[in-house]
């Protein structure tokens, strides 16, 4: 369906257009005109707009958000590198250079937290008898920062690049 607005020459389509998302089928074209004849304003009123707001809140309603999805079922904190991560097992993490070969199987025995099902275990400050079992898969670097060194008004000047060795992982098992 297709409207015609006088005076103007434009036409409003129910077609998707790319600039503007989707334009709906509209009303009548109502013209309110301001305090001057010169300057008036458009008011189209659109069906599904109106259908669109309506429907919005049912359709949010369906969709996962960060705060609406439950934890993982079986998850560890695992002290890695010298960071702490929060890690499940068939995901893979990046950390800072272990000195493991690709491919060997590792263990990662400072585990600061577990859950497994409904029980959630804390440890003083590691857990005894819980290890997350991994295997390395590549050895990375990673992005370039770039080390500026200025001081000003003494002509010294020095720019030099990093990249930070690192260690990709997968955790295989979390095991209690």
């Amino acid at each position: 369906m297709q409207c015609t607005l006088p005076k103007t020459g434009l036409r409003a389509s129910s077609r998707p257009m790319a600039f503007a998302g989707h334009v709906a089928p509209c009303r009548p074209v109502t013209f309110v005109s301001a305090k001057r004849p010169a300057v008036q304003k458009l008011a189209i009123q659109c069906q599904a707009a109106a259908a669109a707001e309506a429907a919005a809140p049912a359709q949010q309603a369906g969709k996962p958000t960060l705060h609406s999805q439950a934890a993982p079922e079986v998850y560890a904190v695992v002290e890695v590198g010298g960071k702490q991560m929060f890690v499940e097992p068939g995901k893979w993490y990046t950390c800072n250079r272990l000195q493991v070969d690709v491919g060997d199987k590792i263990r990662l025995g400072r585990v600061l937290a577990l859950k497994q099902g409904d029980s959630f275990t804390v440890g003083k400050p590691y857990l005894e008898n819980v290890a997350v079992e991994a295997e390395v898969l590549e050895e990375l670097r990673g992005p370039k920062l770039i080390v500026y060194k200025m001081k000003p008004k003494k002509h010294y000047r020095r720019k030099t690049g990093h990249r930070q060795e690192l260690t990709k992982f997968m955790v295989t098992s979390i095991s209690a």
